[in-house]
């Protein structure tokens, strides 16, 4: 666990409790000090510190995305998540993905969402409750799925929709 993990987590229950009273001026604040531990992690190639945030803010954004009725200053503030998560992604991106073997091992949350794709295409609130997973669970194990190339998603609407990738 990263020794900024505590520190992290707490900012991003602050940010959806800010995004949860319509307290723009504090989601914006949470949101930059996200961005600013980025952007310290990636120049000190602080890996560990990355991962972390890498999963702590697809825990955010997967909690905000099941929310329903979001209005448009909410929906803002979703999209500045996943550019966030984006970069994150291209910063560890120096870090080889775990291989779609380790991915498909029985008992991970991977090779659960991987057999719940089986059926098809589904979205993310969909795929919690084909797994039993947490929404945290599943959106930690997309990015990786996508990584290897075991799974491609694409925008529908507010959600994302996930699939097996074939051939």
């Amino acid at each position: 666990m990263s020794a900024l993990e505590p520190a992290l987590r707490s900012l991003t229950d602050a940010l959806l409790e800010a995004v949860g009273r319509q307290d723009w001026a504090v989601a914006d604040a949470e949101l930059e000090t996200l961005a600013q531990e980025t952007v310290a992690a990636m120049v000190a190639n602080r890996t560990e510190d990355l991962a972390t945030l890498a999963r702590l803010v697809a825990r955010c954004h997967t909690a905000l995305s099941l929310t329903e009725g979001l209005g448009s200053e909410a929906m803002h503030r979703l999209g500045q998540l996943r550019a966030l998560a984006l970069t994150i992604a291209a910063a560890r991106g120096r870090t080889p993905p775990r291989s779609a073997d380790a991915l498909r091992a029985p008992g991970t949350p991977a090779a659960a969402v991987l057999s719940a794709l089986g059926s098809g295409p589904q979205t993310c609130p969909a795929l919690v409750e084909a797994t039993g997973l947490s929404a945290e669970e599943v959106g930690s194990a997309l990015p990786e799925l996508r990584a290897t190339g075991l799974v491609r998603s694409w925008p529908a609407g507010r959600l994302t929709v996930n699939a097996l990738r074939t051939g």
